[in-house]
């Protein structure tokens, strides 16, 4: 059902209810990448949301097409009602008129994996060209007298899974959020923490690893929209946000990105930037950090 009403999206993005209203001339980078998030969350779904970004990008959904999305947090709060963004996944202002408070056990083991997961958001430092996304280590997996692989002081052991894995494995939708670097966007990632995507040519693919569900993704990078061809499941350019040049998104990627076909996206409105700054984040505890684009 979620995959029929994507494709009825992506073939009519104009009809979209952001393409409403007058767009907004003064917004930050911050506010761009919420509203880009925004935009790919739908009415009716069941939410994995972190905190941060993801979960302004939720709020902004909420106050304005998306009213019955259900938000979930790993730490076990389901369907809460957030009236002050909470600073982590198990702060009790993310509990206001929860339909359930349980455990990060409870909502992978009886919600996600009894197919309770339409879209999850995730992070990474490294996303290769199938979707693959690296959270656990650059470098090298063991340290230096261990493994042969590994690079001594270069080494960098990152966060981990957590629940990525497993959000990348059941959920319809896979919405992943990244800085646009090119050694954040190899060709192909050192380790392999979660397959966001089809996760490698025909052959090696999601399927022929035994992971049936997911495989529809989006990247929203801090340059633009980037969606896995139809065919080949290869990262393609699909929107550059206002003012970058497609060519300069080309330049930061690690592989030979298509930017045929892109456009521009349609700026934020000037709705969706007062329900961000007056509604969702009125204390800027997200809106006000600086980002690493100029």
């Amino acid at each position: 059902m979620l995959k029929k009403q994507l494709a009825e999206l992506y073939k009519n993005l104009n009809t979209f209810p952001h393409s409403d209203g007058q767009a907004a001339n003064d917004y930050t980078h911050v506010e761009l990448l919420a509203v880009a998030t925004a935009r790919e969350l739908f009415d009716g779904v069941f939410a994995f949301i972190g905190t941060g970004l993801p979960l302004l990008a939720a709020g902004l959904a909420q106050h304005t097409h998306a009213p019955n999305m259900t938000i979930i947090l790993e730490a076990g709060s389901l369907g809460s009602s957030i009236q002050h963004l909470p600073v982590s996944v198990g702060d009790p202002r993310a509990c206001y008129m929860a339909t359930t408070l349980s455990t990060t056990a409870d909502v992978f083991g009886t919600i996600a994996c009894r197919g309770y997961c339409s879209l999850g958001v995730l992070g990474a430092a490294e996303c290769d060209k199938y979707g693959n996304l690296n959270s656990t280590t650059i470098g090298g997996y063991w340290p230096t007298g261990v493994g042969s692989e590994a690079k001594g002081p270069r080494r960098t052991r990152l966060t981990g899974s957590g629940g990525a894995n497993s959000i990348a494995n059941l959920a319809d939708k896979v919405v992943v959020m990244m800085v646009h670097e090119k050694r954040r966007f190899p060709e192909k990632v050192e380790y392999l923490t979660s397959c966001a995507g089809v996760r490698g040519p025909k052959g090696e693919g999601r399927f022929d690893y035994g992971i049936f569900r997911g495989g529809e993704m989006v990247v929203i990078s801090d340059l633009g929209i980037l969606r896995p061809n139809p065919e080949s499941g290869i990262l393609e350019l699909e929107q550059y946000f206002p003012g970058v040049d497609p060519q300069f998104v080309q330049e930061n990627t690690g592989w030979p990105l298509v930017i045929n076909n892109a456009r521009e996206m349609p700026s934020p409105t000037i709705k969706e930037i007062d329900i961000l700054r007056t509604v969702v984040d009125p204390d800027c505890l997200y809106l006000g950090r600086k980002s690493k684009r100029s």
